[in-house]
């Protein structure tokens, strides 16, 4: 709209001087004999100045016939509208030849213009100069700007964009695509039966005939313009299509927008549009974006602006107040957009969202051969198709900021919890490579623990003990009382090792994960513990913090995420893989596809030997006598591996999790599971862990039945 206002105004103006009495570029000037002076000084004054943008000087070398044609004010406008209109950047401007006559004179320019949507525009022009008793001066005009820019026309910019791409799963069905909305507008000075009008409208519109009449009748408002009410969907208006057409003064207008197929499936990872911003434009302003376009604001969709949109263009055209083309300048076409394919398969991160249910958590399932996520699922969720700009309204965004379950949180990635058990893997990698003890290490669990002294026992889960445990067993176990007394020797050792170790798997770190917002998480340190309580606390490390970092407890916060990685880097061998969501970008016939290919983040300081003890472990946690999650995986028809845990919370029920992949011989899919304030890891995230899996083996389960069928 504000960029329409400042077309009306310069062709307002532009009429305006054309009415003014006397010919610009025809002075009654008397004709001296002789000119004393060359014209080529002037000339070259006058690019120089509008090459400064110094344009007081400029106006200071116009013909007296030019400036009483145009104020100075006026006259700076006209130019620095022009360039807005046109998206310039800066210019340049050389003198070529001046031809003088006895009275007159004409130089030859060449101006230079390097803009945003228009690439550099190069336009050849005249300048007219005219000699009066003060000298050579510019017999300015329009046309100086541009050839074809007569008092009678105005520069309009045609913006081009190409319409956006799609994003796609691994398998090409589109999670994101362009649709229609429907705007429906009145005319207000062609209503005829104004109450049957506000009757309809506020039926199909669902709005109160003050708003839709207010709208209309609001100050400024002219009555032979369009004036939007109120968007609805392209399907809504082929509904009332026959009573819309019926209403005189009522107008509808057809608009692309985006349209997400799945509804609120993989929101978090898709995103949604909006208007925007100032601080967005100030970055995205070089690239043709103006106040109004609609950009990815999260997700996929904004870390693909560039791809999804393509490049804009522009045709920069002279056209009189009416609207009908005088002249083309230049035609810079837009670039093509370019779809996004992600590793994201559908069907199963329909499978993970569905498994959650009502309960508040994350599954994230990758491959732990390159770290492509195949699912990652949040809940609560929320639907982007009623967020996205052009169908949101403020009261949906005020419901989901005050919504008490965080839906447009991203637990997979931002949700930062305690571990619990699964962290026990970190502790025995730390104790077997880090500190060296051996595999047949043995604690006898008893049920209670009393290293930190008689004042501090700790109790196992298993308050009648677990017996004599090595590594293996009590990984199979989930024996509180044996890593417990690793975590002090661990910090007896070196207090930085444990912590050390945890790095080393990916915690406390981010991920590098692509296109999504995530959190690093935190491990606590003997370092991090004197900044953090200095002043507020004990910020000395002592050995109970050890203690509860090795069973994932205490300071420890890790996102889904992270335990996902940190498994696939036990399951393929101790390659830390950097996750990623974007599998390609197809090409164009411009430019070629763009293949996106695991990278490694590091290895795992620990032997082959090492990792298979861990191994072992939790391969029996799933199918060994004692096993946590035996009974969840009870039957299945593939083998796994994977560590429950149960990770204390302030609130009465812990967090659920669990983290495993399969199948042991050759694993292709690591799962991480976290429920909140649930219970159980074994209970409430091992059978969810396994629905995925079974899910990415044999495929979704069939939809059942409808009631009656």
């Amino acid at each position: 709209m504000r960029r329409f206002n400042l077309i009306l105004a310069l062709a307002a103006l532009l009429l305006l001087m054309a009415a003014c009495e006397g010919p610009l570029a025809s002075p009654d000037t008397p004709t001296p004999e002789t000119s004393v002076l060359p014209a080529l000084p002037t000339a070259q004054t006058y690019l120089d100045a509008w090459q400064e943008e110094d344009y007081e000087a400029m106006y200071g070398l116009l013909s007296s016939s030019a400036q009483e044609g145009i104020t100075e004010e006026e006259f700076v406008w006209v130019h620095e509208s022009v360039m807005e209109e046109a998206t310039v950047l800066a210019h340049r401007l050389e003198m070529g030849e001046v031809v003088e006559g006895e009275a007159a004179a004409q130089g030859h320019f060449t101006l230079t213009l390097d803009t945003t949507l228009l690439g550099t525009v190069q336009v050849d022009n005249e300048l007219p100069l005219i000699w009066e008793d003060v000298g050579w001066r510019v017999d300015w005009s329009p046309e100086v700007i541009f050839p074809s820019l007569s008092a009678d026309n105005v520069v309009y910019l045609h913006r081009l964009t190409s319409s956006r791409a799609n994003i796609y799963d691994r398998n090409g069905q589109p999670l994101a695509t362009e649709g229609s909305m429907v705007t429906v507008g009145v005319v207000p000075q062609e209503i005829e039966d104004e109450n049957r009008l506000l009757a309809e409208l506020s039926r199909i519109l669902n709005m109160s005939w003050n708003d839709i009449q207010s709208t209309y009748t609001a100050p400024g408002m002219q009555p032979h313009w369009f004036v939007p009410i109120a968007d609805i969907s392209f399907q809504a208006s082929l509904t009332h299509a026959d009573v819309l057409n019926s209403l005189p003064g009522v107008m509808l207008q057809e608009k692309p927008i985006r349209t997400y197929p799945h509804g609120d499936l993989a929101a978090h990872i898709l995103g949604y549009m909006g208007e925007i911003d100032q601080e967005e434009l100030a970055v995205l302003e070089g690239q043709g974006y103006v106040e109004g376009d609609v950009i990815g604001k999260a997700g996929l969709e904004k870390w693909g602006e560039t791809y999804l949109a393509g490049r804009r263009g522009g045709l920069l055209t002279i056209v009189t107040p009416d609207g009908e083309l005088v002249d083309t300048i230049v035609e810079y076409p837009a670039t093509q957009s370019r779809s996004i394919y992600s590793t994201i398969d559908v069907e199963l991160q329909r499978v993970a969202e569905e498994a959650l249910e009502d309960h508040r958590g994350a599954v994230v399932a990758l491959n732990p051969n390159n770290g492509e996520i195949l699912a990652m699922a949040t809940n609560p969720r929320y639907d982007p198709n009623l967020v996205t700009w052009g169908r949101s309204e403020t009261s949906r965004w005020e419901a989901l900021l005050a919504d008490a379950g965080r839906p447009l949180l991203n637990r997979a990635t931002q949700g930062q919890y305690p571990s619990g058990s699964v962290f026990k893997v970190v502790t025995a990698a730390a104790a077997l490579e880090g500190a060296g003890f051996p595999p047949y290490t043995t604690i006898d669990c008893t049920g209670s623990w009393a290293g930190l002294g008689p004042g501090w026992i700790k109790y196992d889960w298993l308050r009648t003990g677990h017996g004599t445990m090595d590594f293996r067993s009590a990984i199979v176990r989930s024996c509180d009382v044996f890593f417990w007394e690793m975590g002090l020797r661990l910090n007896s050792i070196d207090v930085d090792l444990l912590p050390s170790y945890s790095h080393h798997f990916g915690f406390g770190e981010l991920t590098g994960l692509d296109a999504i917002d995530e959190s690093a998480g935190l491990v606590p340190d003997p370092e991090w513990k004197e900044e953090f309580f200095t002043g507020v606390g004990n910020p000395f490390w002592v050995p109970g913090d050890a203690v509860n970092l090795a069973v994932g407890q205490g300071d420890l916060l890790t996102t889904p995420l992270q335990v996902a990685n940190m498994m696939a880097a036990i399951a393929n061998g101790g390659t830390l893989y950097q996750p990623h969501l974007v599998m390609r970008i197809s090409g164009t016939p411009h430019e070629e596809e763009q293949v996106f290919t695991s990278s490694e983040r590091g290895q795992v300081p620990i032997s082959e030997a090492n990792l298979q003890v861990i191994r072992d472990g939790l391969d029996r946690v799933t199918s060994g006598e004692g096993g946590t999650a035996r009974y969840a995986f009870e039957g299945a028809a593939f083998t796994s591996a994977g560590k429950t845990g149960t990770a204390e919370t302030a609130e009465e029920k812990p967090h659920a999790w669990f983290a495993g992949y399969a199948p042991v011989e050759a694993p292709q899919i690591v799962v991480a599971v976290v429920v909140e304030n649930s219970g159980e890891g074994s209970v409430f995230a091992a059978p969810i862990c396994r629905q995925v899996m079974e899910a990415f083996f044999f495929g979704p389960p069939p939809p059942e039945p409808a009631e009656g069928e």
